[in-house]
């Protein structure tokens, strides 16, 4: 298997949390699933506990994993001043270790496309089909590749999005992307600005699954998709839709 690349960017996770502090919109999903799943869930790469904490606050029983100290170690934080009863590990996804087995297991928000090579994806999905129950659901959430977005060029930045610096000034983040077709893997390059002025640079690469090779990955780990959305309110999957959001069950032994 491949090493894990571009982890640098969890390494402040203060500053990830501020960066995603509006992110909200697919709480409401997860929370759903995790409520209907009635626990024990496991939630794959946690980090500092933005989806695996609303699900605590419900009363579910929750487990957060993810490879990451500085995440953990925030998360950490968070749920111990909320007095949540929260079980954190610190592991590779690619190699669960446990002995509870789970209702719902759950990688979220595009966190699976950290894994570039087909032996990390297999030991992932393989793992986490291991600790899921009989009856238990594996739930995964990956974006649905746009070849307009592929096809952009590493030399023609653009604006991404804006957020808050810890001290209250705004920052642009302007991306520049570049895809690999060999390797799938799509390469972004963020830069943060002050003013027009870079004060940090992220670097991240994500792999990318086409919907059909996604099918036939969980079905070589030894998994049966049972319903595939769209997007975060639950709608059908379509070849326009913005996410590939699977939920599997262990394929039954013949």
């Amino acid at each position: 298997m491949k090493p894990l690349q571009d982890l640098a960017v969890y390494d402040d996770a203060d500053f990830y949390d501020r960066e995603f502090a509006d992110r909200t919109h697919d709480v409401p999903f997860f929370l759903d699933r995790a409520v209907r799943a009635g626990g024990p869930v496991l939630e794959v790469a946690c980090g500092t506990g933005r989806l695996t904490l609303p699900i605590a606050r419900a009363g579910v029983d929750i487990t957060g994993l993810d490879v990451m100290p500085s995440m953990l170690a925030r998360a950490r934080r968070r749920s111990a001043a909320e007095h949540l009863p929260v079980t954190w590990l610190e592991q590779d996804c690619r190699d669960i270790r446990t002995d509870r087995r789970f209702a719902l297991v759950f990688s979220a928000t595009n966190a699976m496309q950290h894994l570039h090579d087909l032996d990390s994806v297999l030991a992932f999905l393989t793992s986490a089909r291991d600790v899921l129950r009989p009856d238990g659901t594996l739930l995964l959430d990956v974006f649905n590749p746009a070849p307009a977005k592929l096809s952009r060029l590493p030399d023609a930045p653009y604006h991404h999005k804006s957020v808050t610096d810890p001290d209250g000034t705004a920052l642009d983040v302007r991306a520049a992307t570049g895809y690999d077709a060999a390797t799938q893997v799509l390469h972004f390059t963020l830069d943060y600005l002050r003013e027009g002025e870079r004060v940090r640079t992220k670097k991240v690469s994500m792999r990318c699954f086409f919907p059909e090779e996604l099918l036939a990955l969980c079905r070589l780990a030894g998994l049966d998709v049972t319903d595939r959305h769209g997007d975060y309110d639950a709608s059908p999957f379509t070849s326009t839709s913005p996410k590939q959001i699977l939920l599997c069950r262990p394929a039954l032994r013949r």
